[in-house]
C-alpha cells in the first residue's frame, strides 16, 4: 500500500514523488516512457523554476551539463525589437528534456521513491465508496500489475489518462490559437537570447540555445494553417526562418540534429485538480498555449504546492479536502495573469500585444 502513486515521471511527477519521499511517504512513480527520452515541450525557464531546482539541490546538476545561459528575452514584432532582461540571481536556460527529465527521475529515486519506467496504466481502481484507491497496469515486460494507494496523482500531461478516466471538469477554457513545429539544430550563429519573432499576417518564428551548442528553432502559424503546414513541416519551418531577417543570416548554415516536433493546436484549460482519492498536477491539471513557455515553471510550482497540501492533510495539520482546495485556489490565483497574457501573445502581433510591450518597455526603462 503506497501513500501516493504518481502517474507520469517528467517535470511534474518526478518532483512531486521526490518531495513526498523526502517527507517520508511511500511513493510509486510510473511512466510509460523510459529515460532519457524527449517529449514535446517549450523548455525555457528562469526565476522561480531555477530557484526551486536550487532549493531541491538539483540546479547545479542542470548547470553542469553543456547548457547555454541566455542573456535575456527578445521579442521582434513587425520589425520592432523589445528586449527584456530576466531579474534576479538565476540564469535563463532551456535544457533539453532528455537531460532535464533524467535528472528529475534520478532525484525521485535518490529521495526514496520507487520509479517504474515503461509502465502503462490501464485502469484506475475504486473502493466501495467510489474513491480512487490504486491502478491496474502493465510492466515493460507485459506482466499485469495492480497497486493500491491512498492517493493517485495524474502527472501525465495534457492527454492525461487519469483526467480522462475521471471525466474531470474543465473551466476558464480558451480556444486553440496556433500550431508550431520545431527541432534542434547545429550551426546557428550568435545564439545568446531566447528570441520570438512575429509578423502580421505571416506567423512567428522562435529560436533559443539549449545544450551541446544546439538551438531549438521552429515556426508558428495560426491554427487554421495546420493542414497546409503539415504537408511539409520542415520546408515551412525553413521558409518561416528565412522570412525574418534578424535570424535568417545566422541560420543559413544550420543542420537539423533531431526529429521535428509539432502540435496542431489545443484548447487551454483549468481542471479541478482533486477529488476522492485523486489529484492532478502539471499539464494534466492546467494547460495553456505554449507561446510563453511556462509549462516547466508551472509543473515545478504545482508539484511543490501539491506536496505541501498532501503532507498537511496526511499529517493531520488540516483536513485533506481543505488542503487540496487551498492548492487549487493558490494555483488558479497565481496563474491567472500569465494565463491571460499568454492567450494575448498566442494571437500574434495584435494592437493589444503591441500596447502591452510598449508599456512593459517603458516600465523597464523607468526601473533602470
Amino acid at each position: 500500500m503506497y501513500d501516493a502513486i504518481v502517474v507520469g515521471a517528467r517535470c511534474a511527477g518526478s518532483p512531486l514523488g521526490m518531495l513526498l519521499a523526502r517527507r517520508g511517504y511511500r511513493v510509486l512513480v510510473v511512466d510509460r516512457a523510459t529515460f532519457p527520452s524527449g517529449t514535446l515541450s517549450t523548455h525555457a525557464f528562469a526565476g522561480d523554476a531555477c530557484e526551486r531546482l536550487d532549493r531541491w539541490g538539483l540546479l547545479d546538476k542542470v548547470l553542469a551539463t553543456e547548457i547555454t545561459h541566455c542573456k535575456g528575452l527578445q521579442m521582434h514584432v513587425d520589425g520592432r525589437l523589445f528586449e527584456m532582461a530576466i531579474p534576479g540571481p538565476y540564469p535563463l536556460i532551456a535544457p533539453m528534456r532528455t537531460i532535464l527529465d533524467k535528472i528529475l527521475v534520478d532525484a525521485a529515486r535518490e529521495a526514496g521513491a520507487e520509479v517504474r519506467e515503461g509502465f502503462s496504466v490501464q485502469e484506475l481502481l475504486r473502493d466501495s465508496e467510489g474513491a480512487v484507491c490504486g491502478v491496474r497496469g502493465q510492466l515493460a515486460t507485459g506482466a499485469p500489475v495492480t497497486e493500491e494507494a491512498r492517493m493517485v496523482v495524474g502527472a501525465d500531461g495534457r492527454n492525461s489518462f487519469v483526467a480522462k478516466a475521471l471525466a474531470v471538469d474543465e473551466y476558464n477554457t480558451l480556444p486553440a490559437r496556433q500550431i508550431a513545429y520545431y527541432s534542434y539544430w547545429s550551426g546557428f550563429k550568435e545564439a545568446d537570447y531566447i528570441e520570438f519573432h512575429f509578423k502580421t499576417g505571416f506567423g512567428a518564428a522562435m529560436v533559443f540555445p539549449t545544450n551541446d551548442g544546439l538551438v531549438c528553432m521552429g515556426g508558428g502559424w495560426p491554427v487554421s494553417e495546420f493542414e497546409r503546414v503539415r504537408e511539409d513541416p520542415e520546408g515551412h519551418v525553413l521558409r518561416q526562418i528565412a522570412a525574418f531577417p534578424a535570424i535568417a543570416e545566422r541560420a543559413k548554415d544550420c543542420k537539423r540534429e533531431d526529429r521535428l516536433w509539432g502540435w496542431s493546436g489545443y484548447t487551454s484549460y483549468y481542471r479541478k485538480p482533486f477529488g476522492p482519492g485523486w489529484a492532478l498536477v502539471g499539464d494534466a491539471g492546467y494547460l495553456k498555449d505554449p507561446t510563453l513557455g511556462q509549462g516547466i515553471n508551472d509543473a515545478f510550482r504545482d508539484a511543490e504546492y501539491l506536496a505541501e497540501a498532501l503532507d498537511a492533510g496526511w499529517s493531520g495539520r488540516e483536513p485533506l479536502d481543505e488542503a487540496l482546495a487551498a492548492y487549487q485556489k493558490r494555483r488558479d490565483t497565481e496563474t491567472g495573469p500569465i494565463y491571460a497574457l499568454n492567450d494575448l501573445m498566442s494571437q500574434g502581433p495584435t494592437p493589444e500585444l503591441l500596447e502591452f510591450l510598449l508599456n512593459a518597455a517603458q516600465q523597464m526603462a523607468q526601473a533602470k
